[in-house]
């Protein structure tokens, strides 16, 4: 896209805005982002403009503007569904590393209580895009098995995430906060969980404490399935999904990663 694409955009979203600079990112492999930096009189303003490859959010972007004013997530600004396209306020911020914060689990409870029902998401049906590929192939019995028990265990229903990886979690002074809600729909919150386990590399006393922590955030009336098994099993298939996807995309650094990961948890 270039500069001049940008400032057309913008021009539809607020004429009486200055286009000072916009910055591609790299941080996004489904989407096309960029940081656009904006004067509006004497106030400044940062943008983040997604260019979606792919489908259309519809569910994602409503509940990232109830998340918003949550101080959930950055609050969507404008979107263009004909020409795929929306503005966000940028979130200032680095990728989180090292431990989550119980902050960061209140948000996470509360995106799962959000009363939105969608179509649930089919892990089964996601896993299997890439049932002929030598990598699904590599850990298909690891898979299956790990199927086999979700279907035993309870199910935590609640709107997730979907794509916790933790590029999708920002750290600033202010806080931990969530961004990328293009896969949120209704699934078991163990997903969710799962992801948090992989991006933190958390080892097996610390999943327990991660189960135990949420649940306090949970509502008194809400049952809740605590299970580090359960959790392991969900961990299987997010680090496959994981693996196979960023594959597809040639991130090799990525796939070594999170295969050294789930060989270690598998044996």
């Amino acid at each position: 896209m270039t500069s001049h694409e940008i400032s057309g955009i913008f021009a539809a979203f607020n004429s009486q805005l200055n286009i000072v600079s916009n910055e591609r990112l790299h941080s996004g492999l489904s989407n096309d982002n960029f940081l656009v930096r904006a004067q509006l009189g004497q106030q400044s303003q940062a943008y983040l403009l997604k260019c979606y490859r792919e489908h259309w959010p519809v569910v994602g972007l409503t509940a990232q503007a109830a998340f918003a004013a949550q101080g959930i997530c950055p609050q969507p600004v404008w979107t263009d569904e004909a020409n795929k396209v929306a503005i966000f306020d940028y979130l200032e911020g680095d990728i989180a590393q090292g431990e989550y914060s119980t902050e960061l689990l209140q948000k996470l409870a509360a995106l799962h209580g959000y009363n939105m029902q969608t179509v649930a998401m089919d892990i089964s049906d996601e896993l299997a895009f890439y049932q002929h590929t030598a990598l699904f192939q590599r850990y298909h019995t690891s898979v299956t098995n790990a199927l086999q028990q979700i279907a035993i265990f309870p199910r935590d229903e609640g709107f997730c995430h979907n794509d916790l990886v933790k590029e999708n979690i920002i750290v600033n002074p202010q806080g931990m906060f969530l961004i990328d809600f293009e896969y949120a729909k209704s699934n078991d919150v163990y997903f969710d969980l799962a992801a948090l386990v992989v991006s933190f590399t958390l080892g097996d006393a610390q999943k327990q404490r991660l189960l135990d922590d949420y649940q306090r955030h949970l509502p008194n009336t809400q049952c809740f399935y605590n299970s580090v098994n359960k959790l392991e099993c969900y961990q299987v298939v997010f680090l496959v999904l994981c693996i196979c996807w960023y594959s597809a995309r040639s991130v090799e650094d990525k796939v070594t990663l999170l295969r050294t990961q789930l060989d270690s948890l598998i044996n």
